[in-house]
């Protein structure tokens, strides 16, 4: 069998499949029912998508609804080979997207009610969107074979998948199609098309803990190893590029927390700069091994700035609140940068913009290899990406859910850059929060847990100082 033939089994037993434990939808019951309504008056016209081994790779809500109806049997593409799991879930994905921007194809349509090939020769794109989902599409093509189908109606328009034709004509194979007939075309849009189900990461919160997100900290300032790009930067904040350096001076004492690979604190306490930094994840260098006692010793070296010098008068949180795993967390990191704030100083932050990153999805250019840019955000705005063998989450902010998280922290917020890949904000005037709160923030942000449960516990001295320092800062405040 060559790598690339997929099956097709026009009725597959729904007692064979099981389900992957990954899957990221959930549907509302108004949805299920609306649903199994779609399924009694079409049927299945987008097959389900199965590995080589039986798991469901897409197609789950589907299959729950097709069993609720007393359907024993579903259409369904099976891979020909055992993909890993990385591309399964790229699978889920890609079959579950929306298109909101469909570009127009025809092709020959075959017989009204029934599963045909598609010719490619047929193809005719005449008008092409969605390119950077196009691109996603015809990565997992070329390697894994053409898993999915269309619905086209009589008079050959492709009414759904259409970015799927669009690629077949662009890498030349052949494709499946239902055809249906063009006045029950509109209707079967809008069923298929409709809102079943919103994403919901909680069942992978086991598989994602808080350490894994050290695997999103890009290395900065460092340059390219090509020839052709030699002695070229590359990934340069735009928290310290645009709001941070133009006015920043070597009297200013920083404290750079969440600092990643901590590229910016080092370049810059070479040129004078006074400037600490804090990553709870900082790894050694060149392995995915978390250095704990470089940690402990950034922690005792804030602890004696503070018991020297006082709270802050610059806090720089880049790219943190993005890769905070839940809530609780975003809370105690900002709990913890209103505390390390001087009452007269300011806090500096930049977090992944949603509208930004939505725009760019929906855009006529091409995207990287990473079909994981696509996003598929819960009810919080938080994606989950596999990378690297891991489950990582991506938080994403827009500029007004961003001024009214810093608002409850800081009494004064810039929002700023609202069009670039990173919205940023300046904020000033610590609010005063409850004395247990901040007890909570620093026991967490400075004794993060680490794989089998271990936790330093060296994080006492530098709670000590910070309540002491917020208490008199916080009564001058309130004062």
């Amino acid at each position: 069998m060559n790598p690339l033939d997929v099956r097709f089994d026009p009725a597959y037993p729904l007692s064979k499949l099981r389900p992957a434990d990954y899957n990221p939808r959930r549907l509302s019951e108004d949805s299920f029912v609306r649903l199994q309504g779609s399924l009694r008056r079409h049927g299945v016209v987008k097959p389900v998508i199965l590995n080589a081994d039986g798991t469901l790779v897409a197609g789950h809500q589907r299959t729950k609804g097709l069993k609720a109806i007393g359907e024993t049997t579903t259409p369904a593409m099976i891979l020909p080979q055992k993909v890993r799991l990385q591309d399964e879930i790229k699978f889920n994905l890609l079959h579950n997207r929306v298109e909101t921007k469909s570009s127009v194809v025809y092709a020959e349509p075959g017989p009204i009610g029934q599963w045909c090939s598609i010719p490619w020769q047929t193809i005719e794109v005449e008008e092409s969107k969605n390119l950077p989902f196009q691109q996603a599409i015809g990565f997992m093509t070329a390697a894994h074979g053409p898993w999915g189908s269309v619905v086209i109606d009589d008079q050959g328009r492709i009414v759904l998948n259409a970015e799927y034709a669009a690629v077949a004509k662009a890498q030349r194979f052949d494709i499946l199609a239902w055809t249906c007939a063009s006045f029950d075309a509109g209707q079967l849009v809008e069923d298929l098309t409709g809102e079943y189900g919103v994403y919901d990461w909680t069942g992978l919160e086991e598989q994602a803990p808080v350490w894994n997100q050290h695997i999103v900290q890009p290395n900065r300032l460092r340059e390219h190893s090509s020839k052709a790009k030699a002695d070229k930067v590359r990934y340069k904040s735009e928290v310290w590029e645009r709001l941070v350096l133009p006015w920043l001076t070597t009297s200013h004492r920083v404290v750079d927390f969440g600092a990643g690979h901590g590229d910016y604190a080092r370049h810059l306490r070479g040129k004078g700069y006074k400037i600490h930094d804090y990553e709870p994840y900082r790894t050694l260098k060149g392995k995915y091994a978390v250095d704990i006692r470089t940690i402990v010793g950034q922690i005792r070296t804030i602890e004696r700035e503070l018991r020297e010098n006082g709270l802050y008068e610059v806090v720089v949180l880049d790219s943190v609140i993005n890769a905070t795993t839940s809530l609780d967390y975003q809370h105690w990191v900002l709990t913890t940068v209103n505390a390390l704030c001087a009452a007269d100083g300011q806090v500096c932050i930049g977090t992944r913009n949603l509208e930004r990153e939505l725009a760019y999805e929906n855009s006529e250019h091409s995207i990287s290899r990473d079909s994981t840019r696509l996003s598929f955000l819960d009810s919080e705005n938080v994606d989950m990406r596999f990378v690297r063998g891991k489950w990582q989450r991506i938080r994403y902010h827009t500029p007004e859910s961003l001024l009214g998280l810093l608002s409850r922290y800081f009494e004064d917020v810039q929002i700023s850059d609202t069009t670039r890949a990173t919205v940023k904000a300046t904020c000033k005037r610590p609010r005063v929060l409850p004395i247990e709160e901040y007890r909570q923030a620093f026991s967490e942000e400075f004794n993060m847990p680490y794989p089998n449960e271990f936790r330093h516990n060296k994080h006492g001295g530098i709670l000590d100082i910070l309540i002491e320092l917020i208490e008199d800062r916080n009564s001058k405040l309130e004062g």
